[in-house]
């Protein structure tokens, strides 16, 4: 079902960039530097680090069933019916994420750029276009991903470079003023958010031309996120100050406004809008299309595209149900977020990759 499409390893790797990206542009600094402070960079530098192992194991992961998504290899591993509380914990995490990924663009939209109107309008446009998109299949969407991945590059760089002068060296001091035990919470969220979350990506590794490539591709792309997200918060944390990041709701929105060239070139803000933007459609994208494929796989449908839209409309009436308030969001965000995705996105791969290797190697001996 579905293998007839192929995309290529780099065009993997960019579906890592951006889906690790993601909304992650936004709120992460704020959240990393609320627990770490002034020491957020080090938290990223060490989630960083960890996120590249858990890219490997991601990896190791996918090699080890080539042609099957991980839905697929639940089911092949520990069989439909002792797999079946593994598979609705991971779409109840599915659903989850899209719809916070979806809130995220409604409050977004509707608080900085179209103040007044309806964030349930806000929710329907976007879904129109994620359905459309995901109905298209993951070749078109690696494609697009290939068009607008340079678009973010220049403008990350542009942005880096027009905030060079606002840096303030002396936002970093003192160092470790509480200790180690804050830098390593700090990267305890930004492991989970959003190194973590790279598991839906293990819905769309049998498309890979080439299974060999697949760790090599999911490192890049992790190295390369994680960089971009380690400059952000570094740049937060030096130009804003971490109390001022940790207070802004979207403090690398603010940092865009702190541009000012000669009273002439102010104000680029925009150019953050456009990054997050394209970012965030792409990996609530790849989460929905994660959700339907899985959904179809578990069903035995022949075909995804069917169950697409009953999935959509299912996903606004469960944004409208469970996110009364950003307040709401930021306490799950704080307390409960990190536990449910490591459950989630790292204890059960990990249950089921043990497994599949213990009957992997069963088999070897009785052969």
């Amino acid at each position: 079902m579905l293998k007839k499409e192929k995309v290529s390893a780099s065009q993997f790797t960019i579906l890592v960039i951006l889906f690790v990206l993601g909304s992650s542009i936004l709120y992460l600094p704020a959240l990393v530097t609320s627990v770490a402070d002034q020491d957020a960079i080090f938290s990223a530098i060490i989630a960083s680090i960890c996120g590249g192992l858990l890219a490997f194991f991601y990896a190791k992961f996918g090699t080890l069933f080539p042609t099957k998504s991980y839905i697929e290899v639940i089911k092949a591993t520990v069989g439909v019916k002792i797999g079946f509380p593994f598979i609705f914990i991971t779409f109840s995490y599915f659903v989850f994420l899209c719809a916070v990924l979806l809130w995220d663009i409604g409050d977004f939209m509707v608080t900085q750029i179209l103040p007044g109107t309806p964030i349930q309008s806000i929710y329907i446009l976007f879904l129109a276009v994620v359905v459309y998109v995901t109905r298209l299949g993951i070749e078109t969407i690696a494609r697009t991903g290939e068009i607008f991945l340079p678009w973010i590059s220049l403008l990350f760089g542009a942005l880096i470079l027009l905030l060079l002068p606002e840096i303030d060296w002396t936002n970093i001091e003192p160092l470790f003023e509480n200790g180690l035990k804050p830098v390593l919470y700090g990267s305890y969220h930004m492991i989970g958010f959003p190194f973590i979350e790279m598991f839906i990506l293990l819905m769309f590794t049998p498309y890979i031309k080439n299974s060999q490539h697949l760790p090599k591709a999911f490192v890049i792309g992790l190295v390369i996120g994680s960089i971009v997200l380690t400059t952000l918060i570094a740049y937060c944390v030096l130009i804003l100050g971490s109390g001022i990041t940790t207070r802004q709701e979207y403090p690398i929105y603010v940092l865009g406004k702190k541009v000012s060239i000669g009273n002439f070139l102010e104000r680029l803000e925009i150019i953050v809008a456009i990054m997050w933007i394209i970012s965030i459609f792409f990996k609530l994208t790849l989460t929905f299309y994660g959700l339907c494929l899985g959904m179809a796989q578990f069903l035995n449908l022949q075909e995804y595209k069917t169950i697409s839209f009953p999935l959509a409309i299912f996903i606004y009436v469960a944004t409208l149900i469970f996110f009364p308030s950003s307040i709401y969001l930021k306490e799950y965000s704080q307390y409960a977020s990190t536990p449910f995705i490591i459950t989630v996105g790292f204890i059960l791969p990990g249950i089921i990759y043990g497994i599949a290797k213990w009957k992997k190697r069963r088999r070897v001996v009785h052969d």
